[in-house]
């Protein structure tokens, strides 16, 4: 498990950060801040995290549902937080 964390931490230092990532992510993190969410989030961890997984072709599919759900159809931030 820490060899894959290790791996995902090096590989989201070289991914280049897509639009798309920052968008989720700061979606995400305006509506922790907004609801005192107990969620610990890091914003720039989130971006990269989303850029590894939106390269990797099994979870590409993952991440533009996500970002569907987190920019079109949340209608507030508590749906948005419920989105897979």
């Amino acid at each position: 498990m820490r060899l894959a964390l290790l791996v995902l931490a090096l590989a989201a230092c070289t991914q280049p950060r897509s639009n798309r990532c920052k968008e989720i992510c700061k979606h995400e993190a305006e509506c922790v801040d907004q609801t005192s969410s107990k969620i610990t989030f890091d914003q720039n961890e989130c971006v990269a995290a989303c850029s590894v997984l939106e390269n990797d072709v099994e979870n590409a599919a993952k991440v533009a549902r996500h970002a569907e759900c987190v920019t079109r159809q949340a209608q507030n931030c508590s749906a948005l937080l419920e989105c897979q």
